[in-house]
Order: C-alpha cells, then structure tokens, then sequence
C-alpha cells in the first residue's frame, strides 16, 4: 500500500515537473516570441520614420528649390529690365569736390525705394518656418554708375563709351617693353579729343592693334598742335607692333555698361556746331545700349563752350531736343529757373534775379557765380528728377511687380507716412 502510495506520488510529481517545463517552455516561447514581435515592430518603426525623415527632407529640399527659383525669378526681372544705370557726362555729371553728384543722388533714391524696401520672406508662405534661412542675404542691387570725367567736349565723352572710338592721328612703334612711348589721339569723326584731362573714367586699360596698355598725360606740356601729350605703356613685354594711324583706340568702357540705363548729359564743352549735331551725338551714344533701348534719359546742356551762352542758343538745343526724345528729355535749365526753386524751398536772391531774365542757371544752384558747375543743391534736385522721371515713364514697372513692392511701400507709408523722405534727408544731408 505504501508502495503503491510513493510511486503514485512520484509519478505526480514527475507529470507536474513535466507541466512545469511545459509552461516554462511556453512562457519562455512566448517570451522569445514577444521579443521578436517587438524587434521586428521597432524595425518597421524605424523604416517609417527613415522614410518620414526621407520625405520631409525631399519636401524641405524642395521647398528650398522653390524659394531659391523664386528668387532668382526677382533676381531675373532685375537683370531684364534695370541691371543697373550709368551716366555719361563730363564733371558736371562727376560733380565737383565737396559736393554732390546726381548720380550719387539718383543711386540713393534707387535704393531708398527700390532696393533697401526689398523684403523676399514677405512672399514666402510659411517663412518663419525656414528659420535657418537668412533672409537678410535675399537682396538686390541696382547700381548707378558715375561715368562723367572733367571738361570734356561730347567727342571726347564719345570716344570714352567707344560710341565714336578714339583713334591713333600719326604712326607709331609699340616697343617691345613696357617703357612708354608718346602717341597722338584724336576722335573717329576727325575732332580733337582731350580726355584724361579731368579724370579716367572708363578708358583704361585701353587696347590698339591687340596690344593692352592705358594711356596716360603730361598736362603740363602740349604737342606741337597745341593739344597734350600722350603716352602708351604695354601691359606686358612682347615684340615690337607697328601701329599705323587711323588704328582704333579700343576704351575699357567700350564693352562695358551696354544693358544699362543710359543717362546722358553732354554737350557743356563742345563739340558741335548746331543743335541737330548735338542731338545726332547723343543718338550715337544711346545706339550703343543694347537691352530696353527706349529706356533712356538725355539732360540738356544749360551753357556752351563752358560759358553762359545765349537762350537763343540754349532754346534751339531744347527744341531739338524735345523733338528727338520726347519725355525722356529733361529741360534741366527750365527746371532750375522755375519748379527747381518751388522744390528745393528757396526764393531767388538779387544776384539770381539777373540770371533769371535771361534764362541762365541762377548762381544759387551753382558752386560759384563764375562756374558753370553745379552746386549741391541743384545735384539734389537733378537726382530726384531724373529718378521720378524714370517712375513715371515706367521704368521699373516691371520689378516693382515682380519684387512686391507696391504692398511693401503702402505698409511703410501707413505706420510712417515720412519714412522714405526721412532717410534720404539723413543720406543726403
């Protein structure tokens, strides 16, 4: 019985042993199981957010692509329609020391209300988004260059822009070695030119029979046809060049500035014997912008030869004038006798009141009652002619849509109505 009993309860006890490890088994099975169910869902877990990250990278390029092919866009429009300006003249466009210029003046009003008031995250949706963008970098430029060099005739201004070349007046030996050697010079159209005399805008480096060299001057000698003496100095040693007269004389300038904005303000000095010539001159001038060819500016000589010439004189240039460019031509002399006084918030003085009856500059726009040059004043005034000359004639129509800048300009007007007016009175001041 007792026998029966033990081996009763050692076979229970085996089965139980037995279940036990069964269970274990099970438990450790599932265990092993869950595991993998959870290794395998953590790796799908960790595709998706490779894919998730993946995709929002994608669409952060994307949107990165976008916003950088929407600036360019702005960038284009800028390229197409007003890359820039340059002003052709002598030194009443250089302007004179300690003074203004109207360039200088034009290029503030440029940025003032074009370029500075550019706001690119304004047209971006989301921008605050993009905060590791700096939007401070997305900007445009227009610039204004100051192409105007001493008292020079329109031939020699000519000459400068490569519209009517300078050409070499005698034969001479370009030598083998950087010495300088002299060189006589005159215009394609057979006039005497005198430039470097009051500066070098756009002549050096200059080339001649595909030689690079600059020019230079002795001022304080002149040649037998009472001109100055010149000189031309090689860039690098070579051989020998002969060069024969009527050789080209090809400017720096020459290729430069052509899809700009065209101002042009000669006529001061000479060189010309009519109006109709003078006009001629300065449709040769424009003839060498190559983009927007209708967009251009002239300004009207208000003296002759330097002097004071007669408004009979002066008259017949306006009309011509007038007649051949229509608005685009500013009557700077009118405007200094009338509106210029109303703008600047001035009265003509006694002395001013001579030059008014006779339809002269008055000397209150001018550096000195003896000067033909103009005073800072009259530069200032000049400038924002010719800039709302160019707002009105749509000249920056285009970028001013393509740039967003209309709403720009109505949200700064409306929280401070003097906002523009004040910063160019601090820049100009």
């Amino acid at each position: 019985m007792w026998e029966s009993n033990s081996k009763s309860t050692i076979i229970k006890n085996v089965l139980l042993i037995i279940l036990i490890l069964v269970l274990l088994s099970g438990l450790l099975y599932a265990m092993v199981r869950v595991r993998e169910m959870n290794a395998e869902q953590d790796e799908r877990l960790s595709e998706i957010y490779v894919q998730q990250q993946q995709q929002q990278a994608a669409a952060r390029t994307e949107s990165l692509a976008s916003i950088q092919n929407e600036y360019e866009k702005d960038l284009q429009a800028v390229a197409d329609y007003v890359p820039g300006i340059v002003c052709w003249g002598d030194n009443i466009t250089a302007g004179n020391s300690g003074y203004l210029n109207y360039p200088y003046v034009l290029q503030t009003y440029i940025n003032t209300y074009l370029c500075d008031i550019y706001d690119f995250s304004s047209t971006i949706e989301n921008a605050e988004e993009y905060s590791r963008l700096k939007w401070s970098d997305y900007t445009v430029k227009i610039p204004v260059v100051n192409m105007g060099a001493g008292q020079e005739s329109s031939y020699t201004v000519l000459g400068r822009c490569g519209a009517v070349p300078y050409i070499v007046a005698e034969d001479f030996v370009i030598p083998a070695g950087t010495e300088p050697v002299p060189i006589v010079i005159k215009s394609m159209s057979g006039k005497q030119v005198t430039p470097l005399t009051g500066g070098s805008a756009g002549i050096n480096n200059v080339h001649i029979n595909g030689v690079e060299g600059s020019l230079s001057i002795d001022s304080e000698a002149y040649n037998y046809n009472s001109t100055f003496n010149y000189f031309f100095t090689r860039t690098t040693p070579g051989s020998e060049v002969p060069v024969s007269a009527e050789s080209v004389i090809q400017t720096a300038a020459s290729d430069m500035y052509k899809d700009y904005i065209h101002v042009v303000f000669i006529g001061t000095y000479g060189e010309y014997d009519t109006a109709d010539e003078l006009v001629q001159q300065v449709k040769t001038l424009l003839a060498r912008q190559a983009r927007n060819p209708e967009r251009f500016i002239v300004i009207g000589p208000y003296s002759v030869g330097g002097w004071t010439a007669s408004s009979y004189m002066l008259d017949a240039i306006d009309t011509a004038m007038l007649q051949a460019f229509g608005n685009r031509y500013v009557n700077v002399r009118k405007y200094l006798l009338g509106d210029g006084y109303r703008d600047a918030g001035m009265s003509p003085t006694y002395e001013d009141s001579f030059s008014i009856s006779s339809n002269a500059v008055p000397p209150s726009f001018l550096v000195s009652a003896s000067s033909v040059e103009l005073n800072s004043t009259a530069h200032k005034l000049l400038g924002k002619l010719i800039y709302n000359r160019m707002e009105s004639l749509g000249y920056f129509d285009e970028i001013n849509m393509e740039l967003g800048l209309p709403e720009t300009t109505k949200k700064i007007l409306k929280d401070n109505p003097a906002y523009f007016e004040n910063i160019i009175r601090n820049v100009l001041k």
